[in-house]
């Protein structure tokens, strides 16, 4: 009599799970240890220049920083309501309606202001509008003001014309009363240039910091037990001071 099957004991087979170990370097480099090195080499001084390029933005940061803080008080303004920008734009102070539309009412175009202003780099001689020039072409109008509409076209001193153009066109078109088109543009040129070096960093230190890593250990360490396991193994075993041991 067949039993029921309830009563059945039922055996659960487990899936057999394979861990295959992705190498951050081409295998052909762990062969050999000169080629390993070599690979090394590379990635080691070519990666730290692009750490180093996101490394020197913070310090131009901070100086453009220090510039805008400079501003608070210059002279002139209007006077007036505030527009209400974000703080995260940190500026030093909120910004007059006033101020705003008399740099928005100019009448000169930006192609006008590229070729009357100065033109201290390569980008502005290639037609490129500057901040100096925007300055230039703003001459009677609130330092702080003058580089806040131009912060909100460019992450840098220097913008496309074309692009430059269309956003202060954008922005004097805009009848809301809070100049809702200005004040997002400027926080969202904001947040991008701050997170972009944030980002940048992140993304290159552990791309980096693996394969330099990697690269290290087949051609300093080939047969040293941990390499499967880097770069866990450098601490919970069988720990980075086992290496000299294997060191070649």
């Amino acid at each position: 009599m067949r039993a029921h099957p309830a009563s059945q004991l039922t055996r659960l087979v487990k899936p057999k799970i394979t861990v295959t170990k992705i190498n951050a370097i081409p295998e052909s480099f762990t062969n050999n240890f000169e080629d390993a090195r070599g690979f090394f080499y590379i990635w080691f001084f070519g990666g730290s220049g692009g750490v180093g390029v996101a490394l020197r933005q913070f310090p131009q940061q901070y100086e453009k920083f220090q510039q805008v803080q400079s501003l608070k008080d210059d002279a002139p303004t209007l006077g007036g309501d505030t527009v209400g920008i974000s703080p995260l734009c940190l500026y030093p102070r909120d910004l007059r309606k006033a101020d705003l539309d008399k740099v928005l009412n100019n009448k000169m175009t930006v192609e006008q202001m590229v070729r009357m202003g100065p033109k201290p780099n390569y980008l502005s001689e290639r037609g490129y509008l500057c901040f100096p020039s925007f300055v230039d072409a703003n001459k009677c109008c609130n330092p702080l003001t003058v580089r806040a509409v131009f912060d909100a076209m460019s992450t840098g001193d220097n913008v496309s014309p074309d692009v430059a153009q269309s956003k202060l066109d954008e922005f004097k078109s805009d009848e809301s009363s809070d100049r809702a088109a200005f004040k997002n543009s400027l926080l969202k040129t904001k947040l991008a240039g701050f997170s972009s070096i944030a980002f940048l960093l992140f993304l290159l230190g552990p791309i980096i910091g693996a394969t330099c890593l990697e690269a290290a250990s087949a051609g300093w360490f080939p047969e040293w037990p941990g390499n499967d396991n880097l770069p866990w193994s450098l601490v919970v075993g069988p720990g980075f001071w086992t290496i000299p041991q294997y060191w070649i």
